[in-house]
């Protein structure tokens, strides 16, 4: 069976222009890196190593030896990883400092959505206006140990209902072990649990002036969909994310409004902890303070400037510069 599974892998290379082991594998569809390499690229993704022992095997008997490593979809630690393949292409911001012999930052959240492509997703919406009407929101998909706490401290602070705060699953905190009624309705409309929240249409991007974004990981630096969504949704970010994104996006150009956003106080925190609770602390003192959408209104240039800004060609050339390296000549 195994062999049979094989043959039809191979069999279907043939009509790829970007090849992959298994082409058929959610997410694994990338041929806008067409753009940067040959035709007859061998594309190993992340997938790929949900079963390191047949990718192996595969890799062995693949006829293809160019190949490129693909790890731009989640976090990983670049140090460790499965297969010895170069280039390895990752959206680990690091690299962006400290380029690698083998290793291209491609901040592909990044690039995709200043594009407005959605690439390999369904058509979502990418912009939003400015007539806000409420304070601070954050949606979760997954309740991830650092989501659950943050959620967990604004119950205890009690400042929950200040915001618009949901889960798409039940929250069961750990120490406690109980259960959070997450809304299902927010602004007016349902939540759809049938589908990853990508894009920006939902009506509480467009009511609410400040987005804490609980990115996947606040171990690993590494940006998803999630950090880009306050900037195409016109929105002040607070970003819950890994040392060092806040001054990484401010690095390439974008305003992080850290006269308003405390964030130098926790960006480079190297205790993830620590830094959750300073985050914690500042949101709580805005959403208290009352004057988010007053500081919002006043602040409403430099976010329209910041939404041209990330849309830009300047942006993704900023971004994207060790891509260039791949360019055809």
């Amino acid at each position: 069976m195994a062999s049979k599974h094989r043959k039809m892998l191979f069999c279907s290379l043939s009509i790829c222009m970007i090849q992959f082991l298994d082409p058929n594998r959610y997410y694994t569809n990338r041929q806008y890196l067409t753009q940067w390499f040959d035709q007859d690229t061998l594309c190993v993704t992340d997938n790929d190593f949900e079963n390191v022992e047949l990718t192996q095997q595969l890799l062995d008997q693949h006829s293809n030896h160019n190949r490129i490593l693909d790890i731009t979809h989640n976090p990983w630690v670049d140090d460790n990883l499965p297969f010895e393949l170069t280039p390895v292409l990752t959206n680990n911001f690091k690299f962006f400092y400290t380029p690698r012999a083998g290793t291209t930052f491609f901040p592909l959240f990044l690039w995709m959505y200043s594009l407005r492509n959605p690439l390999w997703w369904d058509t979502f919406c990418f912009d939003v206006g400015s007539a806000k009407t409420q304070g601070l929101m954050c949606l979760n998909n997954r309740p991830r140990l650092h989501r659950t706490q943050v959620w967990a401290e604004f119950n205890r602070r009690g400042i929950i209902d200040q915001c618009v705060f949901s889960f798409t699953e039940p929250v069961y905190y750990e120490k406690d072990q109980y259960s959070y009624p997450y809304p299902l309705n927010i602004a007016g409309e349902q939540l759809d649990l049938a589908r990853n929240d990508i894009g920006v249409g939902h009506a509480v991007y467009r009511d609410c002036a400040v987005n804490l974004v609980t990115e996947t990981d606040i171990d690993l630096t590494y940006i998803s969909e999630k950090t880009c969504k306050p900037f195409v949704a016109r929105q002040i970010p607070i970003l819950a994310g890994s040392a060092g994104i806040n001054q990484f996006l401010s690095d390439a150009g974008l305003d992080m409004f850290a006269d308003i956003v405390p964030w130098h106080s926790w960006d480079h925190e190297p205790d993830s902890a620590t830094r959750l609770q300073k985050i914690v602390d500042f949101a709580e003192s805005w959403i208290v303070s009352g004057s988010i959408l007053a500081d919002y209104r006043r602040l409403l240039p430099r976010v329209e400037s910041n939404k041209r800004y990330f849309h830009s060609e300047a942006f993704r050339n900023r971004i994207m510069c060790q891509m260039s390296n791949f360019e055809p000549a």
